[in-house]
Order: structure tokens, then sequence, then C-alpha cells
């Protein structure tokens, strides 16, 4: 059980499509759920010249779709496609990790086509080292995040080994409620037809797991997240 999660995501939408059953159970149970976009991925659903507008939209469907699963959410100020992989950045995630303190982080899986993703997993996991040193001096005192997981996602496939599984059939309709607060789902209008395939997939996972649905996780290694518990002590 964990009292604080909080889940990034490179894109507004990768968070709800590929954990959102496993947020709304957390929240279910009493956790306090943060969703963060470090991008609105303005330039995707061929968006074309309009990103502006797309982005303006992106925002709107992302508070939406966070107040269906009982989300705050946060949009951090980057651009889609020059999400940065610098220590600035990185710094970043740690002051809002101080700020939020969560047990829990979900993040991207680092095997990805997507350069956006891939930095994602490495803004998180870095900010994660930051945060849990306290002879790194920020506004807030040192934080250890007990545990990261990276959900299944459809862009961030290489070397993907699902480790662990969770039951989502009693939220999978509140999860499709999330998915479908944004147009690229609703409508089926994107190059990708993501909700038929995170559907699908949700499907597959249950008959793994013997269970009607269920989402599939990476975790990260225990020794390195023991390791930054130990630092912020």
């Amino acid at each position: 059980m964990a009292s604080r999660v909080v889940a990034f995501g490179a894109h507004a939408f990768d968070v709800e499509a590929t954990a959102g059953g496993v947020l709304a159970k957390l929240r279910r149970r009493g956790s306090e759920i943060t969703i963060v976009h470090m991008t609105l991925g303005e330039r995707g659903y061929r968006a074309g010249g309009r990103t502006g507008a797309y982005a303006g939209q992106k925002k709107g469907e992302a508070e939406r779709s966070a107040s269906v699963l009982g989300a705050t959410v946060r949009v951090l100020e980057y651009e889609d496609t020059h999400l940065p992989d610098d220590d600035e950045a990185k710094l970043a995630v740690c002051d809002l990790l101080r700020e939020l303190r969560p047990d829990l982080v979900f993040t991207h899986w680092q095997g990805s086509w997507h350069k956006d993703h891939r930095a994602a997993h490495a803004l998180v996991m870095d900010g994660c080292f930051f945060a849990a040193l306290p002879g790194v001096q920020r506004a807030r005192p040192a934080w250890a995040v007990s545990e990261v997981w990276f959900p299944e996602n459809w862009e961030d496939p290489v070397d993907f080994r699902p480790q662990h599984y969770e039951d989502i059939s009693d939220t999978y309709e509140q999860w499709l409620e999330a998915m479908d607060a944004y147009a690229l789902a609703r409508e089926n209008l994107a190059a990708f037809p993501y909700r038929d395939f995170y559907t699908s997939l949700a499907r597959v996972r249950g008959c793994q797991a013997g269970v009607r649905y269920a989402q599939a996780f990476m975790v990260a290694e225990p020794l390195r997240m023991r390791i930054y518990n130990q630092f912020a002590k």
C-alpha cells in the first residue's frame, strides 16, 4: 500500500493509457495520486500547424482524465519532442519528488524508440537519485522513493519483460472512461489505435494473471531503491 503515488508520463495520455487502471485501484484504497505530464504531447494526433490549439485541448483532456481517476495533475513546461535530458531538468524532478514525497513512482521503461520516453526515464530515475541525497541542497529536505514501476507501453518495448501484474478488473470501466477523456482514444483518429491496443493488452495480461483484466509492469532493481533509502537517512 502506497500512501502517495506520483506517475510521470512524457506526454499527456501516456500514464492514463498504460497505468490508469492501477492508479484508479490505488486511489480506491486511499492513495493520493498525482499525474505529472512532462509535456502535453502537442505535436501528436495529426496536430499539423495547430500545436498551440492542440496543447490547450490536451491540457483540458488531461484534467478531465485525472478527475475520473481521482488524481491531481501537474503539467511541466517542456516542449513535445524536446524533453531535455540534463541535470537542470533532473533537479526539477528532484524538487517535485521532495515536495510530493511519494512512496511509489511510475515512469517509462528505458527501452523505447521514442526520445521523449527515454528522456523521461532518465529524468525520473536520476531525479530519484538526487532527491534521496541530503547533500543535494534544495529548498526541501531529502526524500527517498521506495519503489519505481515501469508500465507497459507499445512505444517502450525493447527488453520489456513483465515482472508484476495488477488485477484491474474492478476499475476497468473507470480506466476506459479516463482514456476516453482524450479525443485520440475516444475518436480513434490517431495513426496508432491506442484504445484497441491497450484494451486488448489488458485482456491478454489478465489471461496470463488468471483474472479478467490486468496491467503489467517492470520494477526498478530493489537494491538500487534500498541504496536510495539509505542515502536519505
